[in-house]
């Protein structure tokens, strides 16, 4: 099957099965960008946990970027890797005061969707795929991120080859996804990721994609 008809149709089986929609951003960028390191690596309520103790904490930016490391740690433990996050969280803001001069990030969205990307990922501890979240997220731009869900389903599906980093996806799911589907398609392959196209243990028979997984058929 030609891999761009392949895709479009497991964004059918996904959004039959699941239906799941991005819906529109409810805070600015730099919110958005610390929400998303906080993410990274742990369950929805830990992270949104953190994130509520983080904001509460540190209720404007300024305070979080002036205040110690074992501050913001303290305030995101729930989120998990606490320590590592906020370390990442205290660079980036650096990093934007030295760049910048201040903390926003609202100037992005007047950016094309590549120099954003450049400019997020300038900035230390932030990923391709953080970028990309952040981007999908909080400007409802029309990118694909790969997280470790997308990664592994897309592997297992044959949409990509089984060695493609994450880096390398992206530019290959974008280019055979339309830029419409993109956000469903995330969102709908992590939601399968999480529930039955584990890493470990994946339930087969439950999966709606598995008459076109490679995986399965060669399992």
């Amino acid at each position: 099957m030609d891999m761009r008809k392949k895709a479009l149709e497991v964004d059918k089986r996904l959004n039959f099965a699941f239906g799941e929609e991005l819906e529109p951003g409810k805070r600015d960028l730099i919110h958005e960008l610390i929400h998303a390191v906080l993410s990274q690596n742990t369950s929805r309520n830990n992270y949104e946990l953190a994130y509520s103790r983080l904001v509460s904490e540190f209720p404007d930016v300024e305070d979080l970027a002036a205040a110690p490391v074992p501050a913001i740690e303290a305030a995101i433990r729930p989120g998990g890797l606490s320590k590592q996050k906020a370390v990442v969280i205290s660079g980036i803001l650096t990093s934007l005061k030295e760049k910048r001069g201040d903390f926003s990030l609202e100037f992005l969205r007047d950016l094309k969707t590549e120099t954003a990307r450049e400019f997020l990922t300038s900035l230390n501890g932030v990923g391709p795929k953080t970028a990309s979240v952040v981007l999908m997220f909080g400007d409802g731009r029309q990118v694909m991120p790969v997280d470790t869900h997308v990664l592994r389903i897309s592997r297992r599906i044959g949409l990509i080859g089984p060695s493609t980093t994450a880096e390398k996806a992206e530019l290959e799911l974008e280019r055979i996804l339309p830029p419409s589907s993109r956000a469903r398609m995330h969102l709908n392959l992590v939601r399968l990721g999480r529930e039955i196209c584990r890493a470990r243990g994946p339930e087969h028979e439950a999966c709606p994609l598995n008459m076109l997984c490679e995986y399965y058929e060669n399992k």
